[in-house]
Parts: structure tokens; C-alpha cells; sequence
């Protein structure tokens, strides 16, 4: 279920929230003049959500690398590392 709350009352009652968002998770969205401003999440959401993130910026990363060949499921982490294990460089890991 989402949950809205005027800022005003997200300041009043900053205790209480933080209770709620430890206990559900949140997303809380904090509203100014009626329009969202920000979101409260739990720390344990806000990293998953950084670390699907991640995983999805490292997949872009990827997939831009291999131009034509982007999109093969045989083509990833474990390829590139295989291939990499089989030069002889001083390349980054």
C-alpha cells in the first residue's frame, strides 16, 4: 500500500514515521503543496534498490561492450572472465 504524508506532518511526527517506514519498509512519499517531494525507504529497501541498480548499470555496461553480439545469453560475467583469464596483460580485474 502506498503512503503519503504532508511534509509538515512527516516533521511533527518524524519519530513515529521512522517506526513505520523500520517496520513496513516504505516507501513513504513526503508531499509538499500536495505534489510528492521525496520518499522514505528503510535502509534495508534503499540497498536493494542501489544494488538491483547496480546490477543493471553493469549489465548496460556489458551488453554496450559487445555491440552486435548484446542480448546472447552465453555472453557475460563468466565469459568475459574466462576470456580474460587467457591473456597475458596487465588489464584491470
Amino acid at each position: 500500500m502506498l503512503r503519503s504524508l504532508p511534509a509538515t506532518e512527516v516533521k511533527n511526527r518524524l519519530g513515529r514515521v521512522l517506526r513505520e517506514v523500520a517496520k513496513s519498509g516504505g516507501p513513504i512519499y513526503v508531499e509538499r503543496d500536495g505534489k510528492p517531494v521525496a520518499v522514505i525507504l528503510s535502509v534495508s529497501e534503499f540497498e536493494r534498490t542501489r544494488r538491483a541498480a547496480a546490477a543493471n548499470e553493469k549489465a548496460e555496461l556489458l551488453g554496450n561492450a559487445f555491440g552486435m553480439w548484446r542480448g546472447r545469453a552465453d555472453i557475460g560475467e563468466n565469459w568475459v572472465a574466462e576470456g580474460r583469464s587467457r591473456w597475458d596483460s596487465e588489464w584491470p580485474k
